[in-house]
């Protein structure tokens, strides 16, 4: 699959830079550094998004992984968000998230699934009718 999401790697490379994000979430402290490092996940996602050609198909996993790591930093900014218990959820729930991506990114059929549940049930976004 090509499509821009990487222009000297192409959608490899981005995996590749996705496997290093998630390991940095998981090795990072908890609070406020997971966050930064979940941040810079959902920048990583949106920089390929933005890498690919106009008109090209814009590849369902930088836009999942977008998704994702917006709706879970939300969990931590967002407003009326931030007492204690909040976020130490938030940083559990990207550290799973992470953790859960390194098991499956190797598979394009692990990666299907993990987008659909991540996306639509963990943070709620609506399905498309079809």
């Amino acid at each position: 699959m090509t499509g821009g999401w990487h222009p000297e790697t192409g959608p490899d490379g981005f995996l590749a830079e996705t496997v290093q994000q998630a390991r940095r979430v998981l090795d990072a402290e908890d609070g406020w550094p997971t966050y930064d490092t979940g941040l810079e996940f959902q920048g990583r996602a949106m920089r390929a998004m933005s890498e690919t050609p106009e008109g090209a198909y814009a590849p369902d996993v930088p836009v999942g992984l977008y998704l994702i790591w917006g709706a879970l930093t939300d969990e931590m900014d967002a407003p009326g968000r931030g007492s204690p218990e909040q976020d130490a959820a938030a940083v559990r729930r990207m550290k799973q998230a992470a953790a859960e991506w390194l098991t499956v990114v190797d598979s394009p059929d692990g990666r299907r699934a993990y987008l659909d549940r991540w996306v639509h049930e963990e943070c709620g976004y609506a399905r498309r009718e079809t």
